[in-house]
């Protein structure tokens, strides 16, 4: 393939930038081609389901969460280095992921009492609790079941209110504290500086119930293994120097692992590039004819070769300097995100550059798609090239869109089209916005399908109705 000349891409937004600096050097045209032809392969099963349950639906793919979470453990297995691998509830917690997480042997990571419910009821043997501003409920909650939870407080006062639940209780909890760095960015709001640990250990070291056993930290949209080691790095001395009465017993890397190969962006939507177009200027940034069918993949370092580097700053600044420390791990994103899709139907086609879906973007949560590119794909009548149509949703405003091309050799009304890669923080936003929150659907390994969770109704969203 024939790369196309990458334009400027530069923003003040931090989180564009980030973005920008993380995609490929250079804009091609068919790089998620492996991606669609995964799809095509089991199109029938795809089918199979949208012709039993119709459209629109979420539908759970076992398999693929299953094989994330397989190389996931595989590439954080290592023999001189014990660790703990636990599933991030809050980036799906749909029933049927969350028992598939439990069966493989994850632990589970909690955001909030709704979520460490779940966790307690699918019976994971090892919980962390996260999150800022635990309420007393939720606290008591992981107080009740403390032979299984770890809290990870995330303030000085946190710690102290920790302390008064316990002492009522008279019952001993393992905790950790949450830490932020200057590498945390705008993520600052959690935890406490890492220059303020000193004073947090000597805190917890006159304290009777509550046991400090070890820190942890989260970067978030990770794409290398540059954030942890550099954190690794900064945290080290730190730990030697300041320890728990019975030292420290873990270190929590957190999640923010990117998957591979299944998000793109568009570089002509940055935010540099809009303000240009409002403008009126043109020039290397302005679309090329066919910048409908160009996308800019993100560059992410696979997962293997993360875990090699991570390892290694593991053992040089936590495990030689400190002994016996477990690393522990957050994955949410990297587990669930190859595993879950949406199947869509065209509902209408006016013209030949604009086609509506029967279902609306309420199901993603929010506009993404107008910026970020994921392969829309044909299954009624596939092909691994690209044609281009608008595709939208059915939501009455025009910003519900799909896309702005799919892979097949020609749309009809009633053709299903699939969505893949949809497994984090969708299911999660899904809004309640006009339309209904759609039906989930689920594919075992076997290839068995069955509904899990019926359409939102009116008396769901209207419980006085119901009366």
């Amino acid at each position: 393939m024939n790369a196309i000349e990458q334009p400027n891409l530069t923003t003040d937004d931090p989180h564009q930038a980030n973005a920008v600096a993380s995609v490929s050097p250079a804009l091609y045209p068919g790089e998620l081609d492996a991606l669609v032809n995964e799809i095509i392969a089991q199109r029938s099963t795809f089918m199979q389901a949208a012709q039993a349950f119709s459209t629109p639906q979420y539908l759970i793919d076992e398999a693929r969460i299953s094989a994330q979470a397989k190389r996931f453990l595989k590439a954080f297995a290592n023999r001189r280095q014990d660790t703990r691998t636990h599933y991030a509830l809050k980036a799906n917690p749909a029933l049927s992921v969350v028992q598939t997480a439990q069966r493989l042997g994850l632990c589970a990571d909690a955001s909030s009492g709704l979520e460490l419910e779940l966790a307690l009821h699918c019976g994971f043997a090892h919980i962390v609790l996260s999150g800022p501003a635990k309420s007393d409920d939720e606290l008591e909650l992981a107080l009740a079941h403390a032979d299984r939870v770890t809290v990870h407080l995330d303030s000085f006062s946190e710690l102290e209110r920790l302390e008064r639940l316990a002492t009522r209780r008279k019952q001993r909890i393992r905790t950790g504290i949450r830490l932020n760095t200057e590498a945390h960015g705008n993520w600052t709001k959690f935890g406490i500086p890492a220059a303020q640990l000193p004073e947090f250990v000597q805190r917890a070291r006159a304290l009777r119930w509550v046991q400090l056993q070890g820190v942890q930290f989260h970067l978030s949209w990770n794409r290398s293994a540059v954030g942890y080691v550099r954190t690794l790095e900064t945290l080290g001395p730190l730990l030697c120097s300041h320890a728990p009465t019975s030292g420290w017993h873990f270190v929590d890397i957190g999640g923010g692992f990117y998957p591979q190969d299944d998000e793109a962006v568009y570089p002509w939507l940055t935010d540099e590039n809009r303000l240009r177009a409002l403008r009126g200027e043109r020039g290397a940034d302005a679309p090329s004819p066919d910048w409908d069918l160009r996308y800019l993949l993100h560059s992410v370092q696979p997962i293997e070769e993360m875990a090699s580097e991570i390892f290694a700053a593991f053992a040089k600044h936590i495990s030689e300097p400190l002994g016996d420390v477990e690393l522990w791990l957050e994955p949410g994103r990297y587990i669930a995100n190859k595993g879950v899709h949406l199947l869509l139907q065209i509902a209408d086609i006016k013209g030949s550059d604009i086609a509506i879906t029967d279902g609306g973007t309420n199901l993603l949560g929010w506009e993404r798609l107008e910026t970020e590119h994921c392969p829309l794909i044909n299954l009624s009548h596939p092909a691994q090239t690209q044609q281009r149509c608008r595709i939208y949703g059915s939501l009455c405003t025009p910003h519900d869109l799909w896309g702005y091309a799919y892979y097949g050799t020609h749309l009809e009304v009633g053709d299903i089209l699939l969505l893949p890669a949809q497994g984090s923080y969708v299911q999660t936003l899904a809004q309640r916005f006009i339309k209904p929150i759609c039906q989930t659907v689920y594919l075992s390994e076997k290839g068995d399908i069955k509904q899990v969770e019926r359409a939102e109704t009116l008396s769901d969203r209207y419980p006085a109705l119901a009366d």
